[in-house]
């Protein structure tokens, strides 16, 4: 796979991934679960997001 297509699909995923996260915490923010559970659900929306920026960082070392 050439460079630039490599660039273009990793800015694409952490677009993506970012959004992602953005929506789960505008949801989990306005439920009404204990403040415990909304932080293990932040984590983990979190976690997916720094997920995606490990993989799209490994890719593009090579």
């Amino acid at each position: 796979m050439k460079k630039e297509y490599k660039v273009l699909i990793c800015i694409l995923a952490l677009i993506f991934s970012i959004g992602a996260t953005c929506i789960g915490f505008g949801l989990i923010g306005s439920s009404s679960m204990k403040f415990g559970m909304k932080y293990v659900c932040d984590f983990v929306f979190l976690m997916q997001t720094i997920a995606t920026c490990w993989v799209v960082i490994e890719l593009l070392k090579k």
